[in-house]
């Protein structure tokens, strides 16, 4: 018997990156994005086990739904024991930042301050036109 836990396919699905947290600049699996609705792990009549992954978006309009879910169900395929890999899209799911993992969300907190201190506040910029200060 494998020891395949829902604990596991988190672990599987956190080291898919969601491109928004790499333009957000930390870079965050889709556990820790709060992507996963719902994971199911059962025991198959043939001594292996299945594995159900329901996932969100962060925004419903996202291009890579087909990506996320090609490479969930590859890497879920892979682990021992895994005889089977359902994948779904959770159309109810309406992703908020709240979703995110604490430590990212800190992480994240965090980034932005760095980046603020760096270009905030802005200078103005003259451009020798009348009026321009």
């Amino acid at each position: 018997m494998s020891d395949v836990t829902q604990a596991r396919v988190r672990d599987v699905l956190n080291g898919i990156t969601d491109p928004c947290s790499i333009t957000a600049g930390v870079p965050a699996g889709m556990d820790d994005m709060g992507l996963i609705s719902d994971i199911q792990v059962r025991d198959d009549s043939a001594g292996g086990q299945r594995v159900s992954v329901k996932f969100g978006l962060t925004d419903p309009t996202c291009m890579l739904l087909g990506s996320f879910a090609n490479e969930a169900r590859e890497r879920l395929a892979a682990l021992p024991g895994v005889t089977g890999v359902d994948v779904s899209l959770d159309h109810d799911m309406e992703w908020t930042p709240d979703m995110l993992a604490p430590h990212y969300r800190q992480r994240l907190a965090e980034h932005r301050a760095v980046q603020r201190a760096r270009f905030l506040p802005l200078t103005p910029v003259t451009t020798g036109r009348a009026g321009d200060h």
